[in-house]
């Protein structure tokens, strides 16, 4: 028997089993639980232009390449008509067996002088899935196939087929936001390696804590004391797991608060596996530092602040107090972070003014994502790109991805990034 369910996707990745790629899609069911729509039926492909008058279709049954004990080989090849800066060509779609395998075929096809050009081999697999699929996040799909079980935090549905349900959108997603207190000696850089977190804020607008792991006399009904700092890392694991959010968001959380409690937990062998898969936090540094979860989306609201809303502020400076001033009429609680260290070690009767400035700096970053959102949310529909994406890139990069989404409904090909030699 085929089951349907009715879902939001909101974020997506695929994962290598039984040597196939799966597309995991995370997101909300209709009736507002969690859950990974599977689907195996989907083969990484790129495109390849011969020079005319060259038939290459051995060449490329015949291509075998050897990487590091590895052997690589094209599964299967289509002849497609297609377009290509408004002329119509004939082109070869190449399929390989896993994405990873594309970036070392195209490496060996370079060196044919028969092939004109490769086309489209950069596209990542899950944004390719996205595109032909035609799915867009936070939209409303239905699919049709079983539940499986799966290692993950979620109910795991196979599906078979995918299809849109309605144009209607996933406007209230469950936002978590972070905030997070460090000790610092005074004049000295932040050193995650070596200072400790003194207090972790989670706000939401039904829940809101204060973790820190010293004792002092407070009448804060939010502030919850533990014993030490792994302890603090630990209870700030399980309030997520907890709240079971869609968006974890911070006001520059990738590049201080999610790194920094991912260091913590590092020295303390704490595994800090909040992806729904059980993946820990992953920290990458590109052209920035970013935060990755998976199955929940990391909102760096500051970042999408000034990539992509910046324009529109009177404001010159792009910090929490100047940008919640005039988005949303709130300020910041005026303290002397200098003050903290020092009252940390010897004037605790002084740390309920800092669990207030912690909490409410979670609160307006939490704020911000919530009157945001329909403005993200657009940017979403518009680029098909999961939320995630959408915060990380600047306006050059959506636009790309823009005409990459459209390309398709005019059955055209997308020429390549220029090269660095291109572009001198």
């Amino acid at each position: 028997m085929v089951d349907k369910i009715q879902f939001y996707p909101i974020d997506v990745t695929y994962k290598i089993i039984d040597e196939k790629p799966v597309i995991h899609l995370f997101g909300r069911t209709i009736d507002n639980k969690q859950v990974c729509v599977l689907y195996d039926s989907f083969e990484p492909y790129f495109y390849v232009v011969p020079k005319k008058g060259f038939d290459i279709s051995d060449e490329l049954k015949n291509l075998r390449v050897e990487r590091e004990g590895s052997a690589y080989s094209i599964a299967r090849t289509e002849m497609v008509k297609k377009k290509y800066l408004g002329k119509e060509i004939n082109a070869i779609k190449v399929f390989t067996k896993l994405p990873k395998d594309i970036l070392i075929l195209r490496e060996e096809l370079r060196n044919l002088s028969a092939i004109e050009s490769i086309n489209e081999n950069d596209i990542l697999f899950v944004n390719r899935f996205l595109i032909d699929k035609n799915i867009t996040p936070l939209i409303l799909y239905e699919a049709e196939g079983s539940f499986v079980a799966q290692k993950l935090k979620v109910s795991a549905f196979m599906a078979d087929k995918i299809e849109q349900f309605s144009t209607e959108t996933f406007l209230n997603p469950r936002i978590l936001s972070v905030d997070i207190e460090t000790y610092m000696p005074q004049y000295k850089e932040i050193e995650p390696e070596k200072n400790p977190i003194i207090m972790i804020a989670l706000y939401a607008n039904d829940f809101k804590k204060v973790f820190v792991w010293k004792h002092f006399k407070t009448e804060l009904d939010y502030v919850e004391f533990v014993e030490s700092e792994a302890d603090l890392i630990e209870k700030f694991k399980a309030a997520v797991e907890s709240y079971k959010p869609d968006i974890l968001t911070g006001y520059f959380s990738d590049g201080f608060d999610l790194p920094y409690i991912k260091a913590r937990a590092d020295k303390y062998k704490i595994k800090l596996d909040l992806g729904l898969d059980f993946s820990e936090i992953k920290i990458e540094q590109r052209r920035e530092e970013t935060a990755q979860i998976t199955g929940l989306t990391h909102l760096d609201i500051f970042k999408f602040i000034r990539k992509i809303i910046s324009g529109t502020l009177e404001t010159d400076s792009y910090s929490l107090n100047a940008v919640a001033s005039e988005i949303l009429g709130e300020k910041k609680h005026d303290v002397d972070l200098n003050e903290l260290s020092a009252d940390w070690n010897s004037k605790l009767e002084n740390m309920n003014k800092f669990c207030e400035y912690n909490l409410n700096d979670a609160a307006l970053s939490y704020k911000l994502a919530e009157k945001l959102m329909p403005i993200i949310s657009e940017m979403v529909k518009i680029t098909g790109l999961t939320i995630y994406d959408v915060n990380r890139m600047g306006f050059s990069q959506l636009v790309e991805w823009y005409l990459l989404r459209q390309a398709p409904n005019f059955n055209e090909m997308s020429p390549n990034k220029p090269t660095n030699e291109d572009i001198m």
